[in-house]
């Protein structure tokens, strides 16, 4: 049975689930604050991973200096993210595109998402991302749940779903979990709404940076971000793929 669960392996521990609905595929990752596994340590966790009937393995997102033992065991770039990151300390909420999104934004509501909200917003995330990056019913509940304070926000546009937002808070840094606006409601600033509000929460709660990430191939994601204010880090993400096939 595909499950959920934390495998140990000498001393190692990785958390094993199964990928946003895909068959036979596993998200693989190493808790944080661990030490990098070791090329034996990677083997036997993917023993353990082809056991339980997956066939296929992603690692979470991992910077480039995390990847050599996953690589040494025949893992390949899956995909690639920017990360970006958004500097509170400055004055964030004045810039052009905020203030044009709260004057031409009257009939974008932004409200607390709720139970009854996940369905709406999980039809949202599937018109949104590629069917690799969509998420299930168990991602958006993870997304929600990767920091020890979150956020999920639902918008609206004309009284119709048509966009959300997972925002995170741990330390004092925030994260742009997830962003999805409805394709067919696009270029009306739901987007920038959705931001603002993220990053005015963050700011409520003293974080001094929020932080999201963006595959390298979503230009569109990426212009946006930059055109409210963040700023590409040095170094990008990678996701990584192994297969038996």
């Amino acid at each position: 049975m595909l499950t959920r669960d934390t495998i140990t392996v000498g001393r190692q521990r990785f958390r094993v689930a199964p990928w946003h609905g895909c068959q036979g595929m596993a998200l693989l990752s190493v808790p944080a604050h661990q030490a990098l596994p070791s090329t034996a340590d990677v083997s036997a966790a993917l023993e353990v991973v082809g056991s339980r009937g997956y066939r296929q393995v992603v690692t979470s997102a991992l910077s480039e200096s995390e990847t050599t033992p996953f690589v040494d065991m025949g893992f390949v770039e899956k995909d690639r993210l920017h990360v970006l990151e958004h500097d509170l300390r400055t004055g964030w909420a004045d810039r052009p595109a905020f203030r044009a999104a709260r004057s031409s934004g009257s009939a974008i509501r932004i409200r607390r998402g709720r139970r009854r909200d996940r369905g709406p917003a999980l039809d949202i995330d599937r018109r949104s991302f590629t069917p690799f990056w969509r998420l299930d019913a168990d991602g958006l509940a993870d997304a929600k749940h990767a920091t020890p304070k979150a956020r999920f926000r639902m918008a609206s546009f004309n009284r119709t779903p048509a966009g959300y937002s997972i925002t995170g808070k741990g330390g004092n840094l925030g994260f742009l979990q997830r962003l999805a606006t409805d394709p067919n409601h696009q270029r009306r600033g739901i987007a920038t709404v959705l931001v603002a509000d993220a990053l005015r929460w963050c700011d409520n709660r003293r974080c001094k940076r929020v932080l999201v990430n963006t595959q390298v191939t979503n230009t569109a994601a990426l212009a946006l971000y930059l055109s409210l204010g963040f700023e590409r880090t040095p170094d990008d993400l990678v996701v990584l793929f192994w297969t038996t096939e």
